[in-house]
């Protein structure tokens, strides 16, 4: 893994539209099997609009399948993705390439809309259970 994220790391230093980037998923936790996708999250330049986005993210899949050899790459596109997705990819602790500034911002806000939401989500699932429970009775 190691390699992989060295070979990443080199490959996103030069990509200027790409403020930051990380790997995540079972690669990044050393749990993946050889049949496992590469999951890669890149937060791209807020200067592009969500149609450049698509372009971009087209671009670096491509270059990444050659990069890596392999057509197992999963892209997410993080100015894109939903919160709990974001989460999930800031939690692996796995940047391949940071901006400090733009890091603590970003996370900072999906950490607190994730931490909003989640009660939310929590309090809709008990209430769920609660109406299962009573329908079954």
């Amino acid at each position: 893994m190691k390699d992989v994220m060295e070979m990443l790391r080199r490959y996103f230093k030069d990509k200027a539209q790409v403020k930051m980037a990380y790997l995540f998923g079972s690669v990044a936790s050393e749990s993946g099997g050889p049949l496992s996708d590469i999951d890669i999250g890149v937060l791209l330049d807020d200067d592009l609009d969500r149609v450049e986005r698509s372009k971009v993210k087209l671009e670096l899949i491509s270059e990444l399948t050659s990069l890596l050899k392999s057509d197992r790459i999963d892209l997410v596109i993080m100015n894109d993705a939903p919160v709990n997705l974001n989460y999930e990819i800031i939690k692996s602790r796995k940047p391949l390439i940071e901006n400090k500034s733009v890091k603590v911002d970003f996370e900072h806000y999906i950490l607190s809309r994730y931490l909003d939401r989640r009660y939310y989500d929590r309090r809709w699932v008990s209430r769920y259970i609660e109406r299962r429970d009573d329908s079954h009775e």
